[in-house]
This record gives structure tokens, C-alpha cells and sequence, in this order.
């Protein structure tokens, strides 16, 4: 807006009041972020670090692939449209705003998808030629295609043998399969402490996922609730220094583990969906340790991660 106008906009009333409401909306959650160090800020440079290069080489394929293949030629004919009707100089400043934003998203390494609200708002401005210019039937296919493969990308649709399909445009897809065994293999870690230690024992795994599913499952094993330092899960807060007995511990794969924070470590399984499908949780290990080597309240700012 402040490059192309119009930016009488930005004077109008009705834009500060939005802004103001904005703002009221977000400010428990930046001042919650200013008073615990800025956290999004650190998960930002861990996806930077972690995935930065492979967010930017995949960044185009995904920008095609996202909304659908099909849908590509109308957000494109929405992005010329904005940039050349004249009756839309009110709404040009998005032409600008795209390409700028999805070089901010490949300067930081973010995910490709940080970019889709403002490519929706091209395929909107892209509806309108678009009709214009193709037969109403070819529209109508284009539009059962792409809802269909949304549904068969993003919903439980397939069977898990046939998880690999969705998983390749949308990895997160497969990372709940095999939720049950990983229970089912803490189960068997759990069993081997002994009863009279239980009250004292804790449950404490790597990453959120496996949280969930041990929350969603483990009653049904007759398990306690799991710990986590993982992101915002850490907020559940430590387990209590009361709590000085053995541990389970679940660890992702490929994981180098906690070995100087717990003593006296064996792994007692490893989690085994199947072969149905490989995702992060596949052959996690399952560890049986003695104890921790501090108290819970001194070890957990050690334990929280965020990416």
C-alpha cells in the first residue's frame, strides 16, 4: 500500500480501528511471548536451521501444488488481473505483496506455506477471468478434481497401506499411524517398573506427538500421563521433585537422547507400527532408566526444546 497506492487507505479510520482491534486480539500472546524470551522467534530459527534448505528448494513445487495444478493458470490470471485492471488499483498492492512475501519466506527458510493467504486472495481476483474465458463444464472438473484430491491429501480417507500417497505433498499426514503401538510399546516399558516405584514414576517423552498419543491412549493401558519439554507442552510444566523414581523414556528416532540428564538407561523396546508406514515415531526407542540426575524442577529448563 505505502509503494503503490492507494495510500489514502492507510489515513482511513476504519483501517486504524482494525489494526487497534488487531492488536487488543494479539496482546495477551505478545506479552506472553515477550516475558518467556521470545519463543516463536527461537521454533522460527529452529525450521531456519533445521529444514531451511529443503523449505526453499521445494518452495515453487509447493506454491503449485498447495491450492491444486489446476487451480495455477487462475491465480495467475488473478495476478496479472491485479496488476493491470485499473478498476482494481484499490486491491493492486497484492500483485506486489505476493512475490515480496515469498521471497521473505526463502530468505528466512520458512515453510512454503506461510505464503498461501495472500495466493488465495490471487486465485479469488482470478475467478472472475477465469470464468470468462473457460467452458463452464471444464471449470466444474477443475473444481471435483481439486476437491477430491484435497479430501484424499488432508482428510483419513485412504487406508494406512496407502498412506504414502498424501504423505509426499504432506508429511504431517502420516505422523499420527501407529499412535496404538507406540502406547502399547510404552505399556510394556511401564510394566517392568516395578509397583511399588510407580507412584514415584514418571513417563516423559520427546516430542508432542508422542505426548498426544500417549493422552489419548494410555488411559485405556492403564498409564499415568506423559511429560514433555517439547515446545509449549513444556508449559504442563515438570514433573514434581517428588516424582524421584524410575523413568520411561520414549526418544524419536535418530535421537542422541538425554544420556547425561538420567542414569542408568536400557532400552526395553522400540516402537514397530508395522512397517505400515515411515514416520518419525517408527522404531522410536523406549528406555527404562533408574532416575534422573537432578531434581525435575532443576532439569526441566534443560529438557525444553523447540523444534
Amino acid at each position: 500500500l505505502a509503494i503503490l497506492g492507494p495510500r489514502r487507505v492507510l489515513r482511513a479510520p476504519h483501517l486504524l480501528a482494525g489494526i487497534a482491534i488487531a492488536v487488543t486480539l494479539a496482546l495477551p500472546n505478545l506479552i506472553w511471548q515477550a516475558t518467556h524470551d521470545w519463543p516463536q522467534l527461537t521454533v522460527a530459527g529452529g525450521i531456519s536451521d533445521s529444514d531451511g534448505t529443503e523449505n526453499r528448494v521445494l518452495f515453487v513445487p509447493d506454491q503449485l501444488l498447495y491450492l491444486s495444478p489446476l487451480y495455477v493458470p487462475i491465480w495467475i490470471a488473478g495476478w496479472l488481473r491485479l496488476r493491470r485492471d485499473p478498476a482494481l488499483r484499490w486491491a493492486q498492492s497484492l500483485w506486489f505483496g505476493y512475490p515480496l512475501l515469498c521471497l521473505l519466506v526463502i530468505g528466512s527458510g520458512g515453510k512454503a506455506y506461510y505464503a498461501i493467504p495472500l495466493l488465495l486472495a490471487l486465485l479469488a481476483a482470478g475467478c472472475e477471468p477465469a470464468v470468462q474465458w473457460a467452458h463452464r463444464r471444464l471449470l466444474i472438473t477443475a473444481v471435483a478434481l481439486t476437491a477430491a484430491v484435497t479430501a484424499v491429501l488432508s482428510l483419513p480417507i485412504l487406508p494406512t497401506s496407502a498412506i504414502a500417497i498424501p504423505q509426499g505433498v504432506n508429511p504431517e499426514v502420516a505422523e499420527e499411524v501407529g499412535w496404538p503401538q507406540l502406547t502399547d510399546a510404552v505399556a510394556v516399558a511401564w510394566s517392568k517398573v516395578p509397583a511399588a516405584d510407580r507412584p514415584r514414576a514418571v513417563i516423559l517423552v520427546q516430542n508432542y506427538g508422542q505426548a498426544g498419543a500417549l493422552t489419548h491412549y494410555g488411559p485405556s493401558r492403564h498409564l499415568p500421563g506423559p511429560y514433555s519439554g517439547h515446545m509449549s507442552y513444556a508449559d504442563w510444566g515438570p514433573p514434581p521433585d517428588s516424582s524421584n523414581g524410575p523413568v520411561v523414556l520414549v526418544l524419536q528416532r535418530g535421537s542422541k537422547g538425554y544420556g547425561a540428564d538420567f542414569t542408568a538407561c536400557r532400552q526395553i523396546t522400540r516402537v514397530d507400527n508395522g512397517q505400515v508406514v515411515d514416520n518419525e515415531e517408527q522404531h522410536a526407542a523406549v528406555m527404562l532408566c533408574t532416575g534422573t540426575t537432578k531434581p525435575w524442577s532443576a532439569l526441566w529448563p534443560e529438557l525444553r526444546h523447540y523444534y
